[in-house]
């Protein structure tokens, strides 16, 4: 959970595609969406749902990802209940937002989409990276629509680079020591993507190959003059927020809302050596530490082995928190007792 990563403004980290691994040939037509194109009011974010059931599981990527990076778990989620993937705007094949990648604009579109799409809550909120904090936040703005909380490798700990080669978490940046980063140099944007490499090339293949395209048309479109703090100071106000309703006095902030947290080794090995805390990051030296104690429901799971993006390195770890969760809601049972159902 908590992973430190001082690295470039938020688009620069999108764009960071040239990965080793597996060569291809970029297609000279495009790929069509494996999902729906919903209209949310002039403009079209793309869904793909599978499945059968009840609760229905969102699935929710990290920054610069995309829906088809959840085929792994969907694939499996989708034989005990309904199970959705979506795109944010401005990536896969979302029409762009106004303000894309802020908190508001994000889990405003995702409510959106859902009630568009037809698709029928409370749902079970899935957050890979950065993601968790876009579901954190939706639960706090529509609590009667989310059932669970599962959060892979998400963390606090997300840091960048300022004005001055000052580096820090941005939720102890100031506002203006976060815009100072901005415009970007003219090489933030980096060279053109060939290539899918490692935690990708275990997509199957004709996705790897889709995903090559995604990755590319991600990153002709940037423009690091154009880029902007606005999304970086959303994150940072988001942050805050949660750190604040955290030391509010309440042990478990989110009662007792069944809750996972999965973690891969080098993320649970940092928390193992530090003291941990009493309350989910109260203590802001340690912000991103102790997710699991949000809830007085929930449980804590190491994916032993894998890299950051669990739902691509052990996918069955996922799915198998998808459906303890699952079983917990249908049943009406801690997670403690809660099966998958079947």
């Amino acid at each position: 959970m908590a992973i430190v990563r001082f690295a470039a403004p938020l688009i620069a980290i999108m764009l960071a595609t040239g990965r080793p691994g597996l060569a291809q040939q970029e297609p000279s037509t495009g790929y069509p969406p494996p999902g729906r194109l919903i209209d949310i009011g002039g403009r079209r974010l793309h869904l793909h749902c599978s499945g059968r059931g009840v609760p229905t599981v969102i699935l929710v990527a990290g920054g610069g990802a995309f829906s088809i990076d959840w085929t792994l778990v969907q694939q499996k989620v989708a034989e005990t209940t309904r199970v959705c993937s979506y795109d944010r705007a401005g990536l896969g094949w979302s029409d762009p937002g106004s303000a894309e990648e802020t908190v508001e604009a994000t889990i405003n579109d995702l409510h959106l989409l859902v009630r568009a799409a037809g698709e029928t809550g409370p749902y079970i909120l899935v957050g890979a990276s950065i993601g968790g904090i876009y579901i954190r936040a939706y639960q706090h703005a529509f609590p009667h629509e989310v059932a669970g909380l599962i959060f892979a490798n998400s963390s606090h700990h997300i840091g960048m680079m300022v004005k001055g080669g000052k580096g820090d978490l941005i939720w102890k940046l100031s506002e203006d020591e976060l815009r100072s980063a901005y415009p970007l140099s003219p090489d933030a944007k980096g060279p053109p993507p060939t290539q899918e490499g490692e935690p990708f090339d275990r997509l199957p293949r004709d996705l790897q190959a889709v995903r090559l395209w995604l990755d590319r048309r991600l990153w002709d479109k940037f423009d690091p003059a154009k880029a902007g703090p606005e999304s970086i100071l959303s994150w940072r106000k988001e942050f805050l927020r949660e750190l604040d309703e955290s030391c509010s006095g309440s042990n478990h902030p989110l009662r007792d809302l069944p809750v996972i947290v999965l973690s891969s080794d080098s993320s649970a090995n940092e928390l193992a050596g530090r003291h941990r805390l009493d309350r989910p990051f109260c203590d802001r030296t340690d912000a991103g530490d102790g997710l699991e104690l949000l809830s007085s429901n929930s449980v804590y799971v190491v994916a032993h082995g894998s890299g950051h993006e669990i739902h691509l390195y052990q996918p069955d770890v996922v799915v198998r928190a998808v459906e303890r969760v699952v079983g917990a809601v249908r049943h009406r049972v801690p997670l403690a007792r809660a099966d998958s159902g079947r």
